[in-house]
């Protein structure tokens, strides 16, 4: 009988590696893109909002294999199958041995392979709290990476790619404006310019600060 392949995740078509705003992170960026020869894992942190996610996704878009994001899975039965397993959200398996358990048998099934594996979580390995000794000891051997939020500057750009891909244009204005007004963090931004967004759609009108006033009602 052959064996059943485990449940694949969905991607998000923009999450590419042509579409992540690099800002600091260019090292972490480097390294996922460069050609895997041989066993290597990987171990992506920092606070939410600051692309991990998107380089998983960008990495299983480019390279094929399985991403998976953990806090929807119980474990990772099977997913030794894959020559690239992506696993988001990686902490919210530890301290749970079972789970850990078999994350280490995926880990020793992936270096026997030569295949790639990388995770993410909100901390490094060394400050992880592990329920496994030799879990911690093999991913706290990981390359690991810390990944941090966009500066102001860096975070422009990416605002102004957003609202063109969803047809309107926004000015240095209004794009000041957001950036005293609110939380400057990048999915906080997002969210409100979808927001916006459908407000302009439905009342018809252009994206001005004084429309952005109303709208989110500053």
């Amino acid at each position: 009988m052959s064996r059943q392949l485990p449940m694949r995740f969905p991607l998000r078509e923009r999450f590419t590696f042509e579409r992540f705003a690099v800002g600091a992170n260019s090292e972490a960026l480097a390294h996922l893109r460069a050609p895997v020869d041989g066993f290597r894992c990987s171990w992506l942190w920092g606070p939410p909002g600051v692309g991990k996610s998107h380089l998983l996704q960008a990495m299983c878009h480019a390279c094929g294999g399985a991403y998976v994001p953990a806090r929807e899975l119980g474990d990772v039965e099977g997913y030794d199958a894959f020559d690239r397993v992506l696993i988001d959200d990686a902490d919210a398996w530890l301290g749970d041995r079972s789970r850990e358990e078999g994350l280490f048998r995926l880990y020793n099934a992936m270096l026997r392979r030569g295949h790639a594996l990388a995770l993410t979580a909100a901390e490094s390995p060394a400050a992880a709290h592990f329920a496994l000794h030799d879990l911690a000891s093999r991913l706290r051997g990981a390359a690991c990476f810390e990944l941090t939020p966009l500066s102001d500057k860096d975070a422009v750009p990416v605002l102004k790619r957003a609202a063109r891909d969803r047809g309107f244009d926004l000015s240095d204005e209004v794009v000041g404006f957001l950036m005293r007004r609110v939380d400057r963090s990048l999915p906080e931004l997002l969210a409100l310019l979808e927001k916006i967004d459908r407000a302009s759609l439905s009342a018809s009108r252009r994206v001005t600060v004084q429309f952005v006033k109303e709208a989110l009602a500053l």
